[in-house]
Order: structure tokens, then sequence, then C-alpha cells
């Protein structure tokens, strides 16, 4: 099956602190369940840039307010570019790697992830935020998917499994995890949830969206999506690039 990329995203891993999840670490793009070294608070004109925000992640990646000025000014010209779209979505990894050259070179306590669309995942999420039918700017994914880049296929981006994601008109998405639903997944539809939290396999996932969109099941009533999620071993990557 075809896969088309959708964002990459740097990440901070946390573990999950409710229901069956506890303890737990969930390898997901979600911010309900992970927190991100680009955010919102990293772009000047946010409606939800609150002090509170940017408090919170000066405490969090130990930041000065000189750095967070720097962030916002590089991440506004990239906006414009169109290298990184909201919420916390890098266009490639080379702006991403950027980012954090210049913002975060001493962090090591970080995963960068991908999120892939099959196509017509992809042709779903472009029909279903439009801009001229939102009212708004196009969020980062559909910018992206937009342009139809087929997933990133060299070993420097591995596979980790599925994850299903739920769209908010902001761009920002629940994860399955958000409704402690790996159990019932696996009762419905025999899947397997690996070391990473994900789902194993795509077997069948469009039974899965099915399921996830129907609003009668009591789930978030967004779009949900299938995605692949890759993790990108930089030091493979540097040498890819290279070659």
């Amino acid at each position: 099956m075809k896969y088309y990329l959708g964002a990459y995203y740097f990440i901070k891993l946390y573990k999950a602190d409710y229901g069956s999840l506890k303890d737990t670490s969930i390898y997901t793009c979600s911010t309900c369940i992970n927190d991100f070294y680009f955010d919102s608070w990293s772009i000047t004109w946010s409606v939800v840039n609150s002090s509170d925000s940017l408090k919170e992640a000066k405490k969090e990646f130990n930041l000065t307010d000189t750095q967070i000025t720097d962030i916002q000014t590089w991440a506004e010209r990239k906006f414009d570019e169109k290298k990184i779209g909201w919420l916390n979505t890098f266009s490639d990894y080379e702006v991403l790697r950027e980012y954090k050259n210049k913002f975060f070179s001493n962090v090591q306590d970080y995963l960068v992830l991908s999120i892939n669309f099959p196509e017509t995942e992809k042709n779903d999420l472009l029909e279903e935020f439009k801009i001229e039918e939102k009212g708004i700017g196009a969020i980062g994914l559909w910018e992206n998917l937009n342009r139809n880049a087929p997933e990133v296929t060299d070993e420097s981006e591995v596979e980790i499994g599925y994850d299903l994601i739920g769209i908010e008109l902001s761009g920002d998405f629940h994860t399955f995890y958000c409704h402690d639903l790996a159990d019932e997944l696996i009762q419905k539809f025999n899947i397997e949830i690996n070391q990473y939290g994900l789902i194993a396999s795509e077997d069948n996932w469009e039974q899965l969206v099915e399921y996830m969109n129907d609003e009668e099941n009591g789930f978030e009533p967004v779009p949900w999506f299938f995605v692949k999620v890759k993790m990108i071993d930089e030091r493979k990557k540097h040498m890819h690039n290279k070659a």
C-alpha cells in the first residue's frame, strides 16, 4: 500500500498517566500524550500563545526570553516559507534538523517521528480540511499532504507501527489512546499492540477507521485517520544525505 508523508515531529516522550496506560510510553505524535519542542508557544501570533504556555515552555525546556524570541523569529520565517505548519509540523527532516541544531543542540531526551497516510486517507484529509470550506488557514498536515510527497523509504526511517488519529480543526489530534481503547480494539479487530504502544500491522485498517468514525461509538466527534508512524535514525539519515 502506498503512503504519503504527513509531517515530521520533534517530540519529548512522556509516560501516560491515566487508565490502563499508566507509566506506559506511547510513540504517538499526539499532544494528548507527548510534548513537543516545537509548539504553539514557538509562534508569536498564536492565539493560544498565552503567558502561561510561555512560562511552561521556559520551565520544561529551560529556555530564556531571548531564546524564545529567537525561536519565534525563526518560526515565523519558516512558516511563511511553508517549511513548518500549524500545529507542530515540519515539512521535511532537514528543516527539523535545522531547528534542533539552532535551538536544542544539547537535547538528548527526544524523538524524531513522522506520520504517513495511505492514499485514500490522504485524499480524505485533503477533502475534509479544504481551506475554502473551513474559512481558516491550512493546517500543516493539509499543506504537506497536498504536495503528494511519498513516504521516505530509505533505511534511515524505520517503521515502528500504526496509529489512529482524530484531527481537530486546529490540526492538533487525538490518538485512540485518548479513549483508552487498546483492549477494545484488540478484542474487536484482533489487532496486536507492539513495544512502541502502536498497532503492529495495517491489517483491518479500513474497518478500524470506520469504527472510529462512527460517532455512536462515543469517540471524539472529529474525523479519524489511519497513519503509519516512523522513527528517524539520525545517524543513518546524515550518512544517507551525504551519499
